[in-house]
């Protein structure tokens, strides 16, 4: 592996780390590390399949209530676009698997560009196991997307929160505009689920900012 490559799995490893820690995940095992050390992780794994090294497993710090407890992050060096299913179920659904789609959510990190199967593939894991599984090209989370000047704020509606928001606006949740499920790359980071409401803060010329709603669908 070259050293651009390593240079994008350090970057984007710290992205997603900064990222789980806003979500409320306790990064503190996996927060120190460089390039070099990237590249002897790499290393300690398969040359076409996940590195065990480039593995973590986070808990979160205060148990939310709607929320997964656990993060397990699972890296692939090697291409898996064409045996996505076997590799995705390899990890949620097979007899050796310890995982528990109730606890724990799945991201999956490839080298490759995320495309229709890898959305197809997450919402069958959804329909078919209630697993909520998200897939990231290294590539494309170098950066921050949230932190794009022209991303505006998106954050989750608790679900205790939705009847009591939807009857101060006057709507039902089928009359919001819609944010798609895992298709939209902020959805996809700020992990939407299919029914969930997202509230977009806007900054506004005329009354300082503008808020408004969406909802998650397939």
């Amino acid at each position: 592996m070259n050293y651009e490559s390593i240079d994008i799995l350090y970057r984007s490893r710290i992205t997603l780390l900064e990222h789980l820690e806003a979500d409320g995940y306790d990064t503190t095992p996996y927060s120190k590390f460089s390039p070099k050390e990237i590249m002897e992780m790499v290393k300690a794994g398969p040359v076409a399949g996940a590195p065990p090294a480039l593995m973590m497993e986070l808990n979160r710090k205060t148990p939310t209530e709607g929320l997964h407890s656990k993060c397990l992050v699972v890296y692939t060096i090697g291409k898996i676009k064409q045996k996505l299913s076997v590799f995705t179920q390899k990890i949620i659904n097979s007899e050796e698997s310890t995982f528990d789609a109730k606890t724990t959510e799945l991201i999956i990190i490839t080298m490759e560009p995320i495309g229709a199967n890898f959305h197809a593939m997450s919402l069958l894991c959804h329909n078919a196991h209630s697993a909520k599984v998200r897939y990231f090209q290294a590539a494309a989370i170098v950066n921050n997307p949230m932190k794009h000047v022209l991303v505006p704020k998106h954050e989750r509606v608790p679900v205790s929160e939705e009847q009591a928001l939807l009857k101060e606006n006057y709507a039902k949740k089928s009359q919001l505009p819609l944010i798609r499920y895992h298709e939209d790359p902020i959805a996809r980071m700020i992990g939407l689920m299919p029914g969930d409401i997202v509230k977009i803060v806007r900054p506004s010329l005329t009354a300082g900012e503008s808020v408004g709603y969406r909802v998650c669908v397939p």
